[in-house]
């Protein structure tokens, strides 16, 4: 049978609980220009039982399967040490884990998601910013063909390749009247009524 718990007890497992319970909010979408800078929004709620907070950030393509991290930056993508901020005091005292990215390129685009780590092993995902990049970057029809796979690749190629026959066909028709209009013009010279 089962025995019934004193509130007290039921209250101090709720409050323990809830103690550690880390809420993380993020916009679904931003779109940027390139060459500008965008704030990736991530704030958090957690009760000041949350202790020894950490963040990370991680980007996944377009279309891609695996994430990478970029916060804090990997020691060997140099490149990024210069694009990317955060403030740890809004992190600390505002619950404010956004990730400023500088000088933003057609490649930036991708899901953008934030992690806060409440212990070494433990960690709170928000649910990812899809960042759009404004414009279409250089080779960026190729590069959709391409992400077709081998289908997309030969569609390409029989576009260029109609393309081609068109202009072809297009030269020998112009060709055509420019013979037609020349031979007209010699009947038109040999014929004894023109004269």
């Amino acid at each position: 049978m089962c025995r019934k718990l004193p509130i007290w007890l039921v209250l101090l497992c709720c409050s323990l609980l809830q103690g550690s319970e880390v809420r993380v909010y993020q916009p679904p979408e931003l779109r940027a220009s390139p060459a500008g800078s965008m704030l990736l929004n991530c704030t958090f709620s957690a009760t000041p039982k949350a202790s020894k907070l950490a963040v990370t950030w991680v980007w996944r393509a377009p279309g891609g399967s695996g994430e990478v991290q970029i916060y804090p930056p990997p020691s060997q993508v140099t490149e990024l040490h210069s694009r990317i901020a955060l403030d740890s005091g809004r992190f600390r005292h505002q619950r404010d884990a956004s990730l400023r990215l500088a000088n933003l390129t057609w490649h930036d685009a991708g899901l953008y998601r934030c992690f806060i780590w409440t212990s070494a092993t433990s960690s709170h995902a928000g649910n990812g910013t899809e960042l759009s990049i404004l414009g279409e970057g250089p080779g960026s029809g190729v590069r959709h063909w391409a992400a077709c796979g081998p289908l997309g690749v030969v569609a390409a190629i029989l576009l260029v390749l109609h393309a081609m026959v068109c202009r072809e066909c297009q030269s020998l028709r112009h060709r055509r009247r420019d013979v037609r209009s020349g031979s007209q013009e010699q009947d038109v010279a040999g014929d004894p009524r023109s004269r």
